[in-house]
């Protein structure tokens, strides 16, 4: 059921202009042209900023901002209300519709890492780099589930998504600047990638920081998702 739920949603993503476009192409310019932008002998430091922008700009649009869209534009065509109506549970229709953004998701992020290599970058430590993908898709899933319930179109997903787009790619300036932006939702991936490529920074409270803002945005998806139209 949720492979069926997943091909379905799957192929109602690729046919929305506006979300194909923003959480498939976007992430990948962006990608490709931060990393283009460094010269060759670049020292970790910076690389670890353009790894961090990279992928936070993957997750932000990819994930968060795909997610807000199709399940804003899933229930106000009744498309939720009907699924809901048949057989499968809430978490197996939630998990067939996520499926294919986790799936995107986790393609563009490898995709990018493989570009910026390619570019000269360091080839960051595993552990840390595994742990910023898999609670940042988190972060980002629950985020996207939330801000859904504000949200009354895909097209108004851009403006509603906006706030916390920008909290998240934030999350930079971690590398940046230093841990006092773990604060920001994004900061943990932030710290997580800096540590993955440079070994400075804490990763214990960047991975900390993640896990907070996650359930944070579970309350509040619990809260505000709606599956039909008010």
């Amino acid at each position: 059921m949720v492979l069926a739920l997943a091909r379905a949603e799957l192929k109602l993503l690729l046919r929305n202009k506006t979300v194909a476009v923003s959480s498939l192409l976007m992430p990948i310019l962006v990608g490709s042209w931060v990393g283009s932008t460094l010269p060759d002998d670049a020292p970790p430091q910076a690389w670890a900023i353009t790894l961090c922008l990279q992928l936070l700009v993957v997750l932000g649009f990819t994930v968060y901002f795909a997610v807000t869209a199709a399940l804003a534009s899933r229930r106000e065509d009744l498309y939720l209300k009907r699924l809901r109506s048949g057989e499968a549970s809430d978490a197996v229709v939630l998990a067939g519709l996520l499926a294919p953004v986790v799936l995107l998701g986790v393609l563009q992020s490898a995709l990018v890492l493989v570009i910026s290599i390619s570019m000269g970058a360091p080839v960051p430590r595993s552990l840390p780099l595994l742990a910023a993908l898999v609670l940042g898709m988190g972060l980002c899933l629950v985020a996207g589930v939330a801000t859904s319930g504000r949200t009354s179109s895909s097209e108004q997903a851009q403006i509603t998504t906006l706030p916390l787009f920008l909290a998240l790619t934030g999350g930079v300036l971690v590398a940046i600047v230093g841990p006092m932006w773990l604060l920001l939702p994004g900061g943990g991936i932030g710290g997580l990638i800096l540590h993955a490529v440079t070994g400075k920074g804490d990763a214990v409270s960047s991975a900390a920081s993640l896990l907070v803002w996650s359930v944070l945005f579970s309350l509040l998806a619990k809260a505000w998702f709606r599956w039909e139209p008010r």
